[in-house]
């Protein structure tokens, strides 16, 4: 259990990337204009979710989502399978379906139907309630509608609200106060966890992470208008993440969303914030820290992607359009999956080899491109639109400005605990040793000097202010250190854990402390070519 100094890191970590986050509690509502209202009509499309069928305004419920999921389970027992991944802080339930042609469980006899998995998961802030509500047509239309002829090719998994608590308090974070989408790396929360540990036995090959973003405020304050977009959109952006699926990402699975929406009359753009300082002027796409969903599982070598619809401080206005933009999307996505089912596990496969053969360094420090973008506004008072061209961080658009040496894998302590757990909860390998043993190892000497205060836009360690000083060192290690090998498939996730400058590390938020008086921390890098002895009945990736 992480300690109350632990936890300050974590919320000062957090707070520290305005850039990143819209933070919870600076959203005011917002009131459109009836000219900006006009603009953005409802889609004539039939959308089966409790908000806009039960004949009174208002967001599906807990209680009504349970029943429906459950209701949909029973018509349809053939084609769709409804599970639990857990429960929230506050003890709500976090259930999930999974959908294929042979109304299948069991992950093992999923996966060996040799078909995509594709992810979606909803409602991870609490306040951004129209993909929770998107999520909910698709699975009907799944189960009892055309679109089930996707099941052909597919394997469908929906999450439609992982952030339950966050839901019935109107809230971004969960119970706690923390992001859940700041936690993908860490898993220091039950929603969290509970994810990612049914991610393990099915893992996606595509993962749809689905958003709103804020309509105004900031926008507003800064530009004089209102966020125009419909949707914006961004796969992984993490520079480790393997180029095999970001092709498929940007070559075919974007550009069918654009299509999808333009056919429909959306409008789509790439997902881009701002700090809440007034006089920051810069505009930032989706930033590149591992510990964000739509990096981390980029970084698993699935094809991942954020969608955020225009939503955040609206309340209930243009609900309707919302939903339906995250269902067009979401359409699109099965229906381009299906059509290239072979052209898509052939690219996850070729990212999860590449990532299993441990090659290359890793990378330490990236700079991002910035350039003069013109971002989609909209005249607040009469609905024009309002183009305005702003300084545009481009994440896709990196330059590589430090590398470091790949290790044959990392010898955790028992002090580094938390980040073995979060580590096996993935369905990462770790490897016990066969006894005591000598070993020439690298030690990290970390210094820390506290949270940042604002994004360092030149650096790839932009949560927190850690170095870290390599030193060779000669080790006696006890029994109960564990190993935890780079020849995986998440091995550029173990990095991103296990480094401490990695942003959001174990290490660099304090959920792993370092010495006290040294700053040396419980992990240490195993250089190529070092052999070890691991205990009878490892896994295949410790020699066994």
């Amino acid at each position: 259990m992480v300690t109350i100094w632990r936890m300050l890191a974590l919320a000062l970590c957090a707070a520290a990337s305005p850039a990143l986050a819209q933070d919870e509690g600076r959203v005011a509502d917002y009131k459109q204009s009836e000219a900006v209202l006009a603009r953005y009509k409802p889609v004539p499309i039939q959308l089966a979710t409790p908000s806009l069928t039960r004949g009174m305004p208002g967001l599906t419920t807990q209680a009504e989502l349970e029943a429906f999921l459950a209701d949909l389970t029973a018509k349809a027992p053939g084609r769709v399978v409804l599970g639990s991944l857990g429960q929230s802080q506050q003890g709500r339930d976090l259930p999930y379906l999974v959908f294929s042609k042979e109304g299948l469980k069991d992950p093992a006899a999923l996966k060996a139907l040799g078909r995509p998995v594709v992810w979606f998961v909803g409602q991870q802030h609490g306040n951004e309630p129209a993909g929770a509500e998107a999520m909910l047509a698709l699975a009907h239309d799944l189960a009892l509608g055309d679109l089930g002829a996707v099941l052909d090719k597919l394997v469908v998994v929906i999450v439609p609200r992982s952030n339950p608590d966050g839901a019935a308090a109107d809230k971004r974070p969960g119970a706690s106060g923390f992001d859940l989408n700041r936690d993908h790396l860490l898993l220091t929360l039950p929603e969290t966890r509970a994810l990612h540990a049914k991610f393990a036995e099915l893992p996606a090959d595509v993962i749809i992470d689905v958003h709103e973003f804020s309509v105004a405020n900031r926008w507003l304050e800064k530009f004089g208008g209102l966020n125009a977009a419909d949707a914006m959109i961004l796969y992984a952006t993490n520079p480790a993440v393997p180029q095999p699926t970001t092709r498929i990402a940007a070559e075919l699975v974007k550009p069918a969303m654009d299509k999808a929406m333009a056919e429909k009359g959306l409008t789509s753009f790439w997902y881009f914030t701002t700090s809440y300082r007034k006089d920051d002027k810069l505009v930032s796409m989706g930033g590149n820290a591992p510990g964000i969903a739509r990096n981390l599982f980029g970084l698993s070598g699935a094809v991942s992607f954020l969608i955020e619809t225009r939503g955040v401080g609206l309340q209930l206005e243009n609900l309707e359009r919302r939903i339906a933009t995250h269902y067009v999307i979401s359409r699109a996505v099965l229906d381009t999956v299906a059509a290239n089912d072979k052209a898509v596990l052939e690219a996850v496969k070729a990212a999860r080899a590449e990532l299993a053969r441990n090659q290359g360094e890793l990378i330490v420090a990236h700079r991002i491109a910035t350039e003069t973008v013109a971002i989609p506004l909209v005249d607040p008072a009469t609905g024009a639109d309002m183009p305005t061209p702003v300084a545009f961080r481009d994440s896709r658009k990196v330059t590589v400005t430090s590398r470091r040496a790949r290790p044959e894998g990392y010898l955790v302590l028992p002090a580094g605990q938390a980040a073995l757990d979060a580590l096996k909860l993935k369905g990462l390998a770790t490897c016990a040793l066969g006894g005591p043993a000598t070993l020439e190892v690298e030690a990290f000497m970390v210094e820390q000097k506290g949270p940042v205060k604002k994004i360092d836009g030149e650096n790839i360690n932009p949560d927190q202010a850690v170095k870290v000083e390599l030193r060779p060192r000669r080790i006696e290690v006890p029994a109960n250190a564990v190993f935890v090998p780079m020849t995986q498939t998440g091995a550029n996730v173990i990095a991103a854990s296990l480094e401490p400058d990695s942003p959001g590390s174990h290490v660099g938020v304090g959920v792993v402390e370092t010495a006290p008086a040294s700053g040396e921390a419980p992990i240490y890098r195993v250089p190529r070519g070092t052999k070890l002895t691991f205990a009878a009945g490892g896994d295949v990736a410790c020699g066994r």
